[in-house]
């Protein structure tokens, strides 16, 4: 019975990591079909390739992004435009209005850093596949991928899929394609806002495989120490010569070099992703955190008129928050798992027995002190779970700022109390 279920588990992570391996394969397309890249994937040495210098392929794409990005900068500020009024008739409308502008600038300013920087991105995606091989060959496991993995990415496609019900209709007006110039620029525009949708789930993803190799290798550091439980106390139906228990000993510090050498790789790759992708961890914080901010604003309007559509908002509002908070706690999932060994008794285990487990032990602590994981962004601000009542108090201050400026009146109200004010002094 224990062989059955042993043998079904099997099975079960057979299918789960291949599943895995087709969603990281069907991103890898998907980011070829939106132009963000342009490498191909080498599968036998599970590699990406540079194409062949000269290609023609290579200088169609190069003009392709440049007509895109030309054509970007006046196509976003559509998305946001239910959101906020043509003619603004306040102070908040105007706030509204430069808070849409500024999170044109910072699109445009985050894909043309992206499309810069793609023999970085290929580098470290390069960096995670042997990081990914390497683990697997060292843990002696084929199946690396839980379904944690399935589990979180299908829910992070969701938010992203009610983010888009909402935001691609105000792309889709008939007005929008009165000609063929605005035809172009439109459909130009809704590829371009995709791809940079991918972009900003690219972080989330990054961070949630970090996190999954870091919690992989940490449980097999403690699997590891229960298997030495044997050096230091026997069975009493096992016998091992004091040679044999020393060899055991040294193999196992062997096998902790190798584990504290692949730590340093994941810190590395970790880090050199996050530096990578801060322009896009930031515009993607800046992003829904204005998001939010407009739709509160946008459904305590529509309650106060008695529109039914605000529920629509606050619901629209509620999608991005949660898609704001995913990112926050995978990242702060990763820094989490990468501390676990530091909690392990690894300094207890087969203590004093022989220095050249002792001196592994040390040279492995000293490591995860010296490589302390911490996700920082442009040095502004640290993404862990803290991070999120941050955002939360920050949305609450933001909108009370939006509602006073709203319930104050127009320009022409302000203009009045201004001339009151000048009256009464004299």
């Amino acid at each position: 019975m224990a062989k059955y279920s042993q043998q079904e588990r099997r099975n079960d992570g057979v299918e789960v990591e291949a599943w895995s391996r087709g969603i990281m394969v069907g991103l890898y397309r998907v980011a070829r079909l939106l132009s963000l890249i342009s490498f191909r994937l080498d599968r036998e040495e599970l590699q990406l390739r540079l194409p062949k210098s000269g290609s023609k392929n290579r200088i169609l794409e190069t003009v392709w992004r440049i007509l895109v990005v030309l054509t970007y900068a006046s196509v976003w500020p559509t998305l946001s435009a239910h959101l906020i009024t043509t003619q603004p008739q306040s102070y908040a409308d105007l706030f509204a209005s430069l808070q849409s502008t500024s999170v044109s600038i910072l699109a445009v300013i985050s894909f043309i850093i992206q499309a810069k920087g793609e023999n970085k991105f290929r580098t470290v995606l390069n960096r995670y596949l042997a990081l990914y091989r390497r683990i697997c060959t060292a843990t002696r496991v084929n199946q690396l991928f839980p379904m944690k993995f399935i589990v979180y990415f299908l829910l992070k496609l969701l938010l992203t899929i009610g983010g888009c019900v909402h935001e691609l209709p105000p792309l889709l007006q008939v007005e929008l394609f009165a000609d063929v110039g605005r035809t172009v620029a439109v459909i130009v525009g809704i590829y371009m806002w995709l791809g940079t949708l991918f972009v900003l789930d690219a972080c989330f993803m990054g961070f949630l495989i970090s996190g999954i190799l870091y919690e992989h290798m940490a449980s097999h550091i403690l699997l590891m120490l229960q298997r030495m439980q044997i050096i230091e106390f026997p069975d009493k139906g096992v016998r091992m010569s004091n040679y044999q228990r020393m060899r055991l000993l040294c193999d196992y510090a062997d096998e902790l070099d190798e584990y504290a050498a692949i730590y340093s790789e994941m810190y590395e790759v970790t880090i050199a992703f996050r530096r990578m992708l801060q322009w896009q961890i930031l515009f993607y914080v800046y992003y829904n955190f204005i998001s939010i901010c407009l739709m509160l604003y946008q459904c305590i309007l529509r309650y106060l008129n008695e529109d039914e559509k605000a529920l629509v908002s606050l619901a629209m509002a509620t999608i991005k928050f949660f898609n704001l908070i995913l990112l926050i706690m995978c990242a702060d999932y990763a820094v989490r798992e990468s501390q676990k060994p530091n909690r392990l008794p690894l300094d207890i285990v087969c203590t004093d027995m022989d220095q050249r487990w002792d001196k592994s032990v040390e040279t492995f602590l000293s490591q995860q002190q010296t490589q302390r994981l911490e996700i920082k962004v442009l040095g502004f601000f640290q993404l862990n779970n803290e991070f999120i009542l941050l955002i939360l108090s920050a949305i609450i201050s933001y909108l009370f700022i939006l509602i006073q400026f709203g319930i104050t009146g127009g320009f022409e109200a302000s203009d009045e109390v201004r001339k009151q004010f000048n009256i009464s002094s004299h």
